[in-house]
């Protein structure tokens, strides 16, 4: 029976940190464009709701926080980055409780077996706030997934939210000047990264994010 279950968690992990997202966001971003007018009506209580309402969909990894920073950006410009950066904060700390009253004593037995993935790990409680930040900075590491190992690595909470904080500002920021430059919303849901600006400065986040992730990991 052991061997069946085995595979799986790692089919389930897969499916709600990747198919399911794309699934919800193909939803809300169709939403999205059909209700353009009614969003650009929502006033400060209409988007506190909303700001709550995402903060819990992006804790349970049903959106992804650059389509809601892109969106974002597109109705409310630079104002946004306020509730962008809120709302994923407080989606940051709801996973890192969450996954703390979960069993994650299991799966750090099981990785005690290999003396590299150790190594690592104690490289990582080193330099918690760097493994934070690079992690955060970097556009193509899942958000879900980031919060989901901080918690399990028992990274202390105060360097888990500044960090997240400080990575998070430069992505965040670049995701809703797209919005803000987007001439269409339906041409920035479909296309978001169509300018070459931005896929300039999100391949230098990428490149800056595996420079400091490589500098935690490797033993100077």
């Amino acid at each position: 029976m052991s061997t069946q279950k085995t595979p799986l968690l790692p089919s389930l992990s897969a499916f709600f940190l990747t198919v399911l997202p794309f699934i919800t966001s193909s939803i809300l971003g169709a939403w999205i464009i059909r209700n353009e007018t009614l969003i650009e009506r929502f006033n400060l209580q209409d988007w506190a709701i909303v700001c709550v309402v995402c903060a819990l969909a992006c804790a349970l990894a049903l959106i992804p926080p650059t389509l809601l920073a892109f969106a974002f950006g597109y109705f409310l410009g630079w104002w946004a980055l306020v509730p962008l950066i809120l709302l994923n904060l407080a989606a940051i700390a709801l996973v890192y409780e969450i996954t703390k009253r979960l069993n994650g004593e299991v799966l750090l037995r099981y990785l005690s077996h290999f003396p590299r993935v150790v190594s690592m790990l104690n490289r990582i409680q080193k330099d918690e706030l760097q493994f934070v930040f690079f992690t955060k900075l970097s556009p193509v590491v899942p958000f879900a997934l980031t919060n989901l190992v901080f918690s399990l690595l028992k990274i202390r909470f105060s360097n888990v939210i500044l960090g997240g904080f400080l990575g998070m500002i430069p992505r965040t920021a670049l995701a809703v000047w797209v919005g803000l430059e987007a001439k269409g919303l339906r041409q920035l849901i479909e296309n978001p990264n169509e300018n070459i600006t931005s896929r300039v400065v999100v391949i230098i986040l990428v490149i800056v994010s595996v420079i400091g992730l490589t500098r935690v990991f490797v033993k100077r």
